[in-house]
């Protein structure tokens, strides 16, 4: 069994993901990603991957791969996020972001705890958004799945706290990803300044500045903190 600490990361082609990984490597973790888009086991951008499958599936697959131990698990669902009018928001529209922003990062959640319980010690870290803490107009089934997430994290954090496990939520909003804020709409002549006066300190984030948040909440000498729902989003909220 290696001494690394052993991390999994959710959805490892979305949103910072890549970043996340590849920061976590360089800071001496064992990484191993999975995501809808990888079938087969490998490496994919110089991370170790696994095919995809139910949350407790690939937790369990990813646990044996690292010799039994997981020290730490990233839940970082992404998706688009397109404007819905509040008369849209039909149940075939919200279904899609509760199953997978939501439902999805729960049970990646139960599936760590699960693995972790046995040795007293873990992490988990929710990538969530501050998306429905200041309120976006028009995001409406967005903001609800993640606010899903943003909600039971504390609830977690009490349940699995006398096990060593600690629970949090990494609240990003405003930060330059093709995902969400591609540079295409930030170059914009119009629509890039409209967008850069909505943020506090008028610039939008960094994917590395949230990997180092994460890198934080995963390998630091963070174990004491736990139940958090944590903004990274410029002073916006």
């Amino acid at each position: 069994m290696s001494d690394k600490p052993s991390v999994l990361i959710t959805d490892i082609k979305g949103f910072a993901n890549p970043v996340i990984a590849r920061r976590l490597a360089a800071s001496g973790a064992r990484v191993i990603g999975c995501d809808r888009e990888i079938t087969a086991d490998g490496v994919a951008d110089g991370v170790d991957v696994i095919a995809w499958g139910s949350p407790a599936d690939v937790v369990a697959r990813a646990t044996a791969r690292f010799g039994g131990k997981l020290d730490a698990v990233v839940i970082s669902g992404a998706m688009p996020a397109p404007r819905l009018k509040v008369e849209d928001l039909t149940i075939e529209a919200l279904m899609p972001y509760f199953l997978h922003l939501a439902a999805e990062s729960i049970a990646f959640a139960g599936a760590g705890v699960k693995a972790m319980r046995p040795h007293k010690a873990g992490r988990i870290v929710f990538g969530s958004s501050s998306g429905p803490i200041g309120g976006i107009p028009g995001f409406a089934a967005y903001a609800a799945a993640r606010a899903a997430v943003n909600g039971v994290v504390r609830t977690l954090a009490l349940e699995v706290a006398g096990d060593g496990i600690s629970v949090n939520a990494v609240a990003a909003n405003f930060i330059q990803t093709e995902t969400y804020y591609p540079k295409a709409l930030l170059e914009d002549p119009v629509k890039g300044p409209k967008l850069l006066a909505r943020v506090p300190m008028g610039r939008l984030g960094e994917a590395e500045e949230v990997a180092a948040l994460i890198e934080l909440l995963t390998l630091g000498r963070s174990g004491f903190v736990s139940g958090q729902v944590i903004p990274i989003s410029g002073a916006w909220c």
